[in-house]
């Protein structure tokens, strides 16, 4: 029994604390994280859902472009990176394929011959039809060997990729793209500095390493000439130090047969080290699978650079306020002026005695609210995609915030938050542009502005036993919760996710050739919630 005051002392034998030190924990950390399943995680309150003017800022066609026009003459000057998470395994993908590989069918002639139809329009099929024995394969419509030519080392082995080496757009004359690639091309268009030099960075998983180095070093050179840019790429791995204890019931020890601690990852909120160690002054964040092919990317860069360029001009005013706010002396028409900047720009909900503030004090809270890492974030109009969306929040203080929110942060079986939650009309699609230094120049430690509370708990099962699994703060939910945030409205183009195989199917990841040869045929089936 746990003793009311926590976790007991004497949880750990001498092997669990070889394995806690050896994944760079204390064993004062992972009590810590056995408290949080004994306390379970909170939801969150939400208040209304952000919209248009309320919460998310809107574009005139002429802001727009004075937006683009800014961050064209002063966004190469600055050190830019574009920040893409993509430690996924691209096996989610194609998990309806996987049972049908080892059933030889997916369930009947009419759905076997679909199959087929899909295939050929998918972006790797011309993959396929360079062997020999996969084209005969294909000819005799043998549902197992063409799954197992697809997914199996001996073949593209899609089961052991990442989803970054998935390719996902084929173009007229028989070119193939990966996500890697088109993501390399995005950014030669967006970020590139005065001397040509384009950063990125991929956090990945350890038994990708190898495969993404060697993809690099083959392609690197062939986008630099084609592009005109010289890429400097780095890799990063999720640190081990973030790995949470799973949990039993009774919030103790989840422990393997051999009775070891057993720990898991602890969620896209571990990355904030990753983003930490970033050294730029803007980092865009964007999903390895939201990627579009060349044309459309054409299309949607000046949305990109709008983004970017609210950024440039927020962060300049920010930084203005605060060196205004060191000034011994500030007239009052010059706080009336910040403090409705960052009420306007920065949807701050001030106390409701702020007047009532002698002027060193107005200072004093402005300077704190003022002095955090800065998120410009852009939404999109929801149309049924899971996933979190844009929400005004009730923190503990009582005082309303922007947050992005989750479906698992909601109490659903309160009526209200139910009710709030399917109103909204807005959806995260993750891009953003995010600044991690302060007004001197100085990088802010990240994990001072997390919303601690903002971890997750939820069952899960191994080796047929149930377990309890905790999840740190999302990286830009929880993990951002204290930063200063600007919602902007963005068009749906710039939302093109790829969490199944069918999703290649979709218009906007088709191009060139593949696209024209399959106009005619049905759409992919529409895919299924997260």
């Amino acid at each position: 029994m746990i003793p009311r005051s926590g976790v007991r002392n004497n949880l750990f034998n001498a092997q669990d604390l070889r394995r806690i030190r050896a994944l760079g924990l204390r064993p004062s950390d992972v009590k810590k994280q056995l408290e949080a399943y004994r306390r379970g995680f909170r939801s969150l309150t939400l208040v209304r859902p952000c919209v248009p003017g309320d919460g998310i800022r809107s574009l005139s066609p002429a802001e727009r472009r004075r937006l683009i026009r800014l961050y064209d003459a002063e966004a190469s000057g600055h050190k830019m990176v574009k920040f893409v998470p993509a430690s996924g395994a691209a096996s989610r993908m194609f998990a309806g394929w996987y049972a049908a590989a080892d059933r030889g069918t997916f369930g009947n002639d009419g759905l076997d011959r679909s199959f087929f139809r899909d295939l050929d329009r998918m972006p790797f099929v011309s993959l396929l039809k360079q062997n020999d024995g996969t084209r005969r394969m294909l000819r005799k419509k043998d549902v197992r060997a063409v799954l197992q030519s697809i997914l199996l080392p001996d073949g593209l082995n899609f089961s052991g990729l990442p989803k970054a080496l998935i390719s996902f757009h084929a173009y007229r004359g028989g070119e193939v793209r990966t996500a890697l690639e088109e993501h390399l091309r995005e950014a030669a268009d967006l970020i590139a500095d005065r001397r040509g030099v384009c950063r990125l960075h991929f956090t990945v998983s350890a038994e990708h390493v190898q495969p993404v180095k060697s993809f690099l070093r083959l392609m690197v050179p062939r986008l630099e000439e084609s592009c005109g840019v010289r890429f400097h790429v780095d890799l990063s791995l999720q640190s081990p130090s973030t790995s949470i204890v799973a949990a039993d019931g009774q919030s103790r020890p989840f422990r393997d047969e051999d009775g070891g601690l057993v720990f898991r990852p602890g969620g896209h909120g571990a990355l904030l080290q990753n983003l930490q160690a970033i050294d730029a002054d803007l980092i865009f964040v964007k999903n390895i699978d939201n990627i579009s092919p060349e044309s459309l990317q054409k299309k949607i860069l000046p949305c990109k650079k709008a983004l970017g360029g609210l950024m440039i001009e927020t962060r300049r005013q920010v930084y203005s306020c605060l060196r205004q706010l060191e000034q011994k002396s500030l007239s009052l028409p010059d706080l009336q002026a910040i403090s409705e900047f960052c009420r306007d720009a920065l949807s701050a909900d001030f106390p409701k005695e702020f007047h009532k503030l002698a002027a060193r004090e107005k200072k004093q809270w402005l300077f704190r609210r003022l002095n955090r890492p800065l998120r410009v974030c852009g939404m999109v109009k929801n149309e049924g995609e899971p996933g979190g969306g844009p929400f005004w929040v009730l923190e503990k203080d009582q005082s309303r915030t922007l947050q992005i929110v989750e479906s698992a942060h909601v109490d659903f079986s309160l009526p209200q938050q139910a009710g709030i939650w399917s109103s909204a009309s807005y959806f995260n699609p993750v891009d953003m542009v995010c600044c991690t230094k302060n007004y001197r120049g100085g990088k802010f430690i990240l994990e001072d502005f997390v919303n601690r509370d903002a971890y997750l708990i939820s069952p899960k099962t191994r080796k047929g036993r149930e377990l309890l699994a905790q999840e740190l703060p999302g990286l830009w939910n929880g993990g951002m919760a204290l930063w200063n945030t600007v919602f902007v409205e963005l068009p749906l183009a710039v939302f093109n996710p790829v969490k199944t195989v069918y999703d290649l199917l979709r218009p906007q990841h088709r191009t060139g050739r593949a696209f024209k040869s399959s106009s005619a045929g049905t759409g992919p089936a529409k895919r299924p919630a997260r």
